[in-house]
């Protein structure tokens, strides 16, 4: 399985995560920057990068507090492609 580490050192805003995310995945630039998008694109066909792939999340301790909802958010939208597509990709924090 392909891993896709994340270094979230410097993040100051949830947009910083999508496009640290949807760069490793080699997404076209109109992808969108919202779980909803994300979402579909978990269904394949759209990004460089096709599951499987595990992506982890590092350094990510001292992150502003929004970011815990859009982490929970995440997880969610990951288990859904999961269950909804077969989509075999994980999302974790390190």
């Amino acid at each position: 399985m392909k891993r896709i580490p994340l270094d979230a050192t410097g993040w100051r805003t949830t947009d910083d995560f999508f496009v640290a995310l949807l760069t490793e995945l080699g997404a076209p630039s109109w992808h969108g920057h919202n779980l909803n998008a994300l979402y579909d694109s978990l269904s394949g066909g759209i990004n460089d990068v096709e599951p499987p792939f595990a992506v982890e999340v590092r350094n990510g301790g001292s992150l502003p507090a929004e970011f815990e909802a859009l982490f929970a958010g995440v997880a969610e939208v990951f288990a859904d492609a999961r269950r909804e597509f077969g989509t075999d990709a994980s999302f974790s924090l390190a």
